[in-house]
Parts: structure tokens; C-alpha cells; sequence
């Protein structure tokens, strides 16, 4: 039989109507629920596209959005001048400081001057929605706070939609990203999953691959996960995002494929989440659970 698909946008959607309901209920009690996004230098380009996306989603979810723009210039010979880490660094700050602000995030990319881990460090914790600051990532580690990276967050989501039990369940997450790798493999040492991180590297990949009753790919290379490499039965999530040439649609056209030979590897698992349309729109209505989350502490619940 062929793996039931995990349809993400169908469970992205619960996740937004969930999350509408919480703001409407903070909204009841007087309080506006709010995501401040800092956007540097992005002029039409995916990272605006995507906090104009993001703004028709909040305001769809009774949250507003309130998106800080600071704009790039460069002198001679392309110096930064204006859009450096201390212009990205002082409004972070400053939203920190803010009582009105429970929620911040900073759209990436940045200007290659400056590294997105030394503004990310900046967030308040309790206001880091996307789960960067690396206290977070700790945080992840001691269970102290729901603000997980998104992807991760998203993975444990899907699993659950499936109804497996993850407490005594082997677990093989391949990838080990700071921010996406492991985090899903700490999430599910905290359910109780029994868990080996690997990696496109790791001698003997198949047979570590085969022993999951979760399968998470998250390495970033089209198609690694064969049928061969997966349990029958096993739930697969595909978290790799990745553009490879399509020569069916034309010269110098591309499609996005995941981690996983999502063909072969539906014929032999008994889950598995497609790419596009899997974790990905889960993830952005994770960050929107995570603000909801951040205004109800704010308002003290």
C-alpha cells in the first residue's frame, strides 16, 4: 500500500486556526498581539516577498505586523555605510526593550558584512519567535521554552498528525544543521525517541537509515534517501528544499525537490511528507503559534 501523504498546507491550516482563536482571545483581554520583522536592504527580492506574505497572513489571524525596514547604502569601492551590524543591531535592541513588542524576528538574508549569528544572539529570548538566539537552542536542550527553531517544531507537528507514538521508537534524523538538524533530533530525545544524528557523511548511512521508525532528511542533497534506506513502514519526513534543473520544462528551467526519492521511498513507507507543500508551510504557521505564544506570556497569559 502507498504511503499516506502528510499534506502540510491541510495541517498548516488547523495550526492558523488554532493560533487565530488565541489571538482573538488575547485581543478579547485587551491585548493586540504583534510580530515586529526587521528587513534590511531588500529591495524585490524573495525577503520581501516573504514579509509581505507574512504581513497578509497575520493580519488574516488577527496579529499585527509591524515590519522595520532599514535600508543598505554603500560608498566607494561598496563599502557598507548605512545597513551594518550596528544599524541591525541597535533596532533589535531597541525592540527589546519595548514593552508593546513581544514578538521579533529579523528576515534574512542580511549584507554579507554581517553575520546573521551575531544579531540573532541579540533577541530577546522570550521574544525570539523563530527560535535562533542560541539561549533558545539551549533552551531546547532543557525544555524551558516552547520558542524552538520553526523546522524543528514543524517535523515534531507532522509526526504527531501521523498518531505514531514516539516515546521507545527509533528515530534517524540525517543533517545536523544548528538551527534545523539538531533541534528535531534534541525535540525527539524529549519525546522519549530513542535518536541517532547523522549526516551525508556517516559510513554506513543505509543501514542506520533503516532501522528508523521515523526517518527526518534534512541534508540538503536532492534525492539521497532511496527505497533501499527506509524501513517499510516508516514515517519519512523530507525537509531538504532544494533546486535542481528540470530538462522536461526546458532549458535553464528548475524545479524544487526534497532530500527523499519521494517516488521510490512512497511505495515502502507508511508516511511521507511531499516537497514542495509538506514542512515547509507547516514551519511558517509554527512561527505564527510561536508568536502567539510569546504574546500570551507577555500578557501573563
Amino acid at each position: 500500500m502507498p504511503a499516506t501523504i502528510l499534506d502540510g498546507r491541510t495541517l498548516a491550516t488547523a495550526l492558523r486556526g488554532r493560533a487565530a482563536e488565541r489571538a482573538a482571545a488575547l485581543r478579547g483581554r485587551g491585548f493586540i498581539p504583534r510580530l515586529d520583522a526587521v528587513l534590511v536592504g531588500a529591495g524585490d527580492t524573495a525577503a520581501r516577498q516573504y514579509a509581505e506574505s507574512q504581513a497578509r497572513t497575520c493580519r488574516e489571524l488577527g496579529i499585527e505586523y509591524v515590519l522595520h525596514e532599514i535600508a543598505v547604502e554603500r560608498g566607494p569601492a561598496g563599502r557598507l555605510v548605512r545597513g551594518g551590524f550596528d544599524d541591525i543591531a541597535g533596532r533589535v535592541l531597541l525592540l527589546n526593550t519595548k514593552d508593546t513588542v513581544a514578538a521579533v524576528m529579523v528576515h534574512l538574508p542580511l549584507p554579507d558584512e554581517v553575520e546573521a549569528y551575531s544579531i540573532q544572539k541579540l533577541i530577546d529570548p522570550d521574544k525570539d519567535v523563530e527560535g535562533v538566539n542560541p539561549a533558545n537552542i539551549g533552551n531546547v536542550v532543557y525544555g524551558r521554552s516552547s520558542l524552538a527553531p520553526c523546522t524543528a517544531l514543524a517535523v515534531i507537528e507532522m509526526v504527531d498528525h501521523t498518531g505514531v507514538e514516539l516515546q521507545g521508537k527509533m528515530a534517524v534524523v540525517v543533517g545536523a544543521s544548528d538551527h534545523v538538524g539538531k533541534p528535531i533530533a534534541v525535540l525527539l530525545m524529549r519525546r522519549n525517541a530513542t535518536v541517532v544524528s547523522c549526516n551525508k557523511w556517516t559510513p554506513g548511512l543505509a543501514d542506520l537509515s533503516r532501522k528508523a521508525d521515523v526517518l527526518v532528511a534534512a541534508a540538503g542533497v536532492p534525492g539521497l534517501i532511496k527505497p533501499e534506506m527506509v524501513k517499510p513502514g516508516a514515517v519519512v519526513i523530507d525537509v531538504g528544499v532544494n533546486r535542481v534543473s528540470d530538462p522536461a520544462a526546458g532549458v535553464g528551467r528548475h524545479r524544487t525537490v526534497g532530500d527523499v526519492d519521494f517516488e521510490g521511498v512512497s511505495a515502502v513507507a507508511s508516511w511521507i511528507s511531499p516537497v514542495p507543500g509538506g514542512v515547509g508551510p507547516v514551519t511558517v504557521a509554527t512561527l505564527l503559534t510561536n508568536v502567539v505564544d510569546a504574546c500570551e506570556r507577555a500578557a501573563g497569559r
